[in-house]
């Protein structure tokens, strides 16, 4: 097939669809515009008007007007004017007709089908030359789309057709291709389709638009047929024009080097939906259409599908969806957009308002929860908030029976914890129980309970996540072949990478393995819980200083050689530790190494609340001064390392972030999203570094392979292994199913007071205490929380009508916030009896983790008891061993006694004390440590070669030793460190 023969077949089934073929001598170069379409199209629909301008210009009439609407498609944009209409005279003229949401109005669906489409193969454009586009297309003689063809069996691509694009296609005094002028460009070949609504030269960007990272093959000819095929037939163009293209205002905060400050950098965008944007709308609208209110939708859209103008979109066509032509009422009366985090609400509720077309519809909640209560008693078409402020009304909305709402779920993963939705469900269920009204015995008021938790029949929810939790495929999901739920529409994180627009945070990913050595510095040989004094030890190692500032150091050392001069020389850098204790000693080393080293650039910690560290309180304000905004001042040249302990590891964007230090515990959904701090991209930004202290990089992968295609579940979660629960729990009696329902009934009862129930909860408490194991006592508080938190999650999930489970659920609940806290036994006396020998860093692994294969599933929900067998107890002296033989290095006994000789050689150097007691810099003071241990290492040549082999030959593990053998002659001779 050549080129000719492609742009024959396509125009041939554009035509088909109902396009009219027009010659390239049709159009008017100047006002880009076709006349006779125009002109016709407004002599049909609007004919009074348009005899009334014929009466004042007469035969001027065509050229006036088409001089008119030119001038204002350039002044306006071509978007504006086709969604509004042309003034002139008095006169206002409609350039299109949409096609009406309902068939009520017969005059409008007859002007909609007034409307004319017409493409023009090999259009002229300019007036300078006779550069030609392949196929335009026209609505009513207004241009709105180009397309650029190649045929790969030609031997050209969809590259080829973007690089006409840029480099011919200048748009410099060429009308036709002035932004906003027309809708979109393509570039197209018979597998692969991209666009782009700005033409800029060489610096033109272009995006895919393809149906996933390859298209599927068409038995019936090329891939890429869904675009004249479904995506520029004319219905579906007009619902694009009407519903989906939007001209966006950013507003950026910047930091200006000239003046020193921020500024706003405004960024006006045109924003044509990618395919799978369309898709997800229209698969979702055609879907209600079918089935109604009340069915679920869990989108799967990972960072970089645009997921904001998604949303954006969805709200805007659920307020005007009927379910058919002959329906007078909406679907949903309102459309809640719900957030978890008070930034997200800003920004979504911008993005949404930027696409409202007409006053009155998107409503956000800025007063707080009565004023959320007062917009869904109005029915106001979209409410944007957070979903914090629902408990709050969901006792008090009455007025809603009989309304149905849509909500939309952002990052559903983490807004719709149980007690979350229990509580949104509440506040709209149809069926709200009236406080004044009487329920009857217990169980009926539990059955409402029950009621209000699960499904509503006049609520339809839509999750948008990119990493679904097996829960939340659970609530979310629909059920395939197999009965599994999966999500009902995919973008991920495979093609997200793919098309360019997120980075892959694996590609350059090293490990460090930690080794250490632990003595024992007791005379006495205590026992100790052997599993928890192991784990208590690793982060005392851990937070050890000795252990901070080697890895200060490496992280130093990287980022001032590589990360520096990344991103034009813009790189910045996230370190992420364990603790808000770990964040202040990390802070404070990192200072400490900054000044020494005297390298031009500060770091920022960023934790909540408040840490005591040897009696004096830190806090985010205190160690970041001058700092109101850790985001805004990280865009500051002077500040490119920022240290964080939770916080800022979800819902943080900041582009020129690229290498990340890992120095926390990472595993499955967590450690995806930390890691996807990097995977924003800006300009100059070609790849990422992670640095890792602390995991393996086979877990690392792990984690990451559920969620890098479609995440699917391994199994659904069976309501009935609550039983197995419930009869463990019963079987310790420590409580009566008698004062379980008594509790239940003072709890549900409105004008009961709190302290009514206590005693019942305190006679529980006491039992317990008086269970003679601390064992069995734990393992009961366990087999609580199992039950607490599996029933929460299964009663939303699946109609079962079990009264007993909501009236244990109610009362456990109670009784884990009574039940006290274990203790933990001798750690801290632990702790003190150890001391740290030695210490050293280790890179283990260094090179790309690559997630290929099929998708493997997620394990679904765990249901087991959190609590493991019993922690024996095991000497002091054996659980250091332990530790020892884990993480300890290759050190003989010969070699210890000589490592101590070695050092008392060191400490005794005149040399070394007569630098550091006189006015020398601590730079200066180091290097000449330095020297010297280099100089008494080089004696052991002849006498000791094996121990100078062990440590000349290993750079690493001499550095460390030195550094530390430094930092105790320091300590040891009272000379302050610097």
């Amino acid at each position: 097939m050549k080129e000719i023969d492609f742009e024959s077949a396509i125009e041939s089934d554009l035509r088909s669809r109902g396009f009219r073929s027009l010659h390239y001598s049709t159009y008017d170069r100047q006002t880009c515009l076709i006349t006779a379409e125009l002109v016709q199209f407004v002599e049909e629909t609007q004919p009074k008007k348009w005899a009334k301008l014929k009466e004042t210009y007469g035969a001027e009439t065509e050229a006036r007007f088409s001089r008119l609407v030119s001038d204002e498609v350039g002044r306006r944009g071509l978007i504006e004017v086709l969604r509004g209409d042309i003034k002139h005279r008095g006169l206002h003229f409609s350039l299109l007709y949409f096609e009406p949401k309902s068939g009520l109005n017969p005059r409008h669906h007859a002007l909609f089908e007034r409307n004319r489409f017409s493409l023009v193969r090999q259009l002229h454009y300019s007036s300078r030359s006779q550069n030609s586009l392949d196929v335009v297309l026209f609505v009513n003689g207004l241009p709105i789309a180009t397309l650029e063809l190649k045929n790969e069996l030609s031997g050209q691509s969809v590259r080829d057709a973007e690089r006409q694009y840029r480099l011919d296609r200048n748009p410099k005094g060429e009308p036709l291709l002035q932004f906003k002028r027309c809708l979109v460009h393509f570039c197209v070949d018979t597998d692969q389709v991209s666009m782009t609504t700005r033409l800029s030269g060489e610096d033109t960007q272009f995006l895919p638009f393809n149906k996933g990272i390859e298209n599927p093959v068409n038995p019936l000819g090329p891939r890429t047929h869904y675009l004249w095929q479904e995506v520029l037939a004319p219905r579906s163009l007009l619902d694009i024009v009407e519903n989906f293209v939007h001209v966006s205002t950013r507003r950026e905060r910047v930091f200006d080097k000239t003046s020193g400050g921020f500024v706003d950098r405004i960024e006006e965008k045109l924003v044509f939906p990618r395919y799978h944007q369309l898709d997800v709308i229209r698969s979702i609208r055609t879907a209600l259409i079918a089935e109604g209110v009340g069915t679920d939708f869990l989108i799967q859209h990972t960072t970089g599908s645009g997921k904001s103008y998604s949303i954006g979109w969805l709200a805007h066509m659920l307020t005007s969806l009927h379910r058919s032509e002959r329906e007078t009422g909406r679907l949903f009366d309102s459309v809640i957009v719900v957030t978890d985090r008070r930034v997200l609400d800003r920004q979504l509720q911008a993005t949404i308002r930027q696409l409202e077309r007409t006053g009155g519809v998107v409503y956000g909640v800025e007063k707080g929860s009565q004023q959320l209560k007062e917009y869904l008693e109005q029915g106001k078409p979209i409410v944007v908030s957070t979903i914090q402020k629902y408990p709050y009304i969901s006792q008090s909305i009455s007025a809603l029976k009989g309304h149905r709402f849509a909500v939309i779920v952002d990052e559903v993963h983490s807004s719709q914890s149980g007690e979350n939705r229990r509580h949104l469900n509440k506040a709209l269920s149809t069926d709200v129980v009236d406080e004044d009204q009487d329920v009857g015995d217990l169980d009926g008021r539990i059955l409402a309970e029950m009621k209000n938790r699960g499904r509503q029949s006049n609520v339809s929810f839509f999750g948008f996540t990119g990493t679904p939790k097996a829960k939340t495929l659970e609530i979310f999901g629909r059920k395939d072949s197999r009965g599994l739920p999966r999500a009902f529409h995919t973008y991920s994180m495979r093609q997200s990478i793919a098309e360019g627009f997120t980075l892959d945070v694996l590609r350059n990913y090293t490990t460090y393995k930690r080794h250490f050595e632990l003595s024992k510095r007791l005379r006495d040989d205590p026992t100790f819980p052997q599993r928890t004094s192991s784990r208590e030890l690793v982060g005392w190692v851990d937070l050890h200083e000795h252990s901070i500032r080697e890895k200060v150091q490496i992280i130093l050392d990287h980022f001032a050689h590589h990360t520096r001069k990344k991103i034009a020389g813009k790189g910045k850098a996230m370190v992420v530790v364990s603790s808000r204790l770990m964040c202040v000693r990390y802070k404070q080393e990192m200072d400490r190494q900054l000044l020494e080293s005297g390298l031009p650039f500060k770091c920022l910690v960023g934790f909540s609340g408040a840490v005591q560290v040897d009696g004096i309180e830190y806090t985010e304000a205190g160690m970041n001064p001058d700092v109101s905004s850790i985001p805004e001042a990280l865009k500051r040249p002077e500040y490119r390392v920022l240290i964080v302990a939770n916080k800022f590891q979800t819902g943080f964007d900041e582009p020129l972030l690229h290498t990340m230090y890992v120095d926390k515990r990472l595993r499955g959904l967590q450690c995806v999203q930390t890691l996807s701090r990097l995977n924003r991209t800006s300009p100059s930004k070609n790849d990422t570094c992670v640095i890792d202290f602390v995991n393996e990089s086979a877990d690392i992968l792990e984690s990451f392979e559920p969620y890098f295609g479609e995440t699917i579940l391994e199994e659904t979660t069976d309501p009935n292994r609550l039983y197995a629960l419930q009869a463990d729990i019963e079987g310790y009696r420590i409580f009566t199913a008698r004062e379980r329902d008594e509790f239940c009934r003072i709890f549900l009862d409105a004008s009961t007071r709190d302290e009514q129930f206590l005693p019942i909860v305190d006679r529980v408490v006491d039992r317990w205490r008086d269970l003679p194991h601390q064992e069995e006592r734990e393992r009961f508080r366990s087999d609580c929380s199992s039950f607490v938190r599996l029933y929460g999650y299964v009663s939303q999930i699946a109609d079962f009508f079990e009264t007993d489970w909501e009236k244990l659920y109610v009362f456990l609940r109670a009784i884990l916030k009574k039940l006290p806290r274990a203790q933990r036994e001798g750690i801290d006396s632990l702790l003190q009896s150890v001391d740290l020998d030695f210490f050293r860093m280790e890179k283990q692994f260094e090179g790309s983790l690559s997630v290929s294969g099929p998708d493997p599933p997620l394990q679904s929900v765990s249901l087991g008891s959190s609590l493991s067998s019993e922690d024996e107890k095991d000497f002091l002296s054996a659980i250091v061993q332990r530790v020892n033989d884990a993480y300890g290095i290759d050190f003989e006994d010969e070699d210890r006694v000589t490592l101590e000789e070695f050092r008392l050689k060191v400490f005794q150097s005149p040399a070394i004390e007569q630098v550091h007691r006189g006015d020398n810099s601590p730079i200066n003071k180091r290097k000449k440590f330095m020297d010297e241990s280099n100089s008494v290492l080089l004696d052991f040549v002849n006498e000791r070669l094996t121990f100078y082999k062990l440590l000349d030959g290993n750079p690493e593990m001499k550095r460390t030793l030195m550094g530390m053998m430094y930092e105790e002659y320091l300590s040891e001779n009272g000379f302050r460190s610097s």
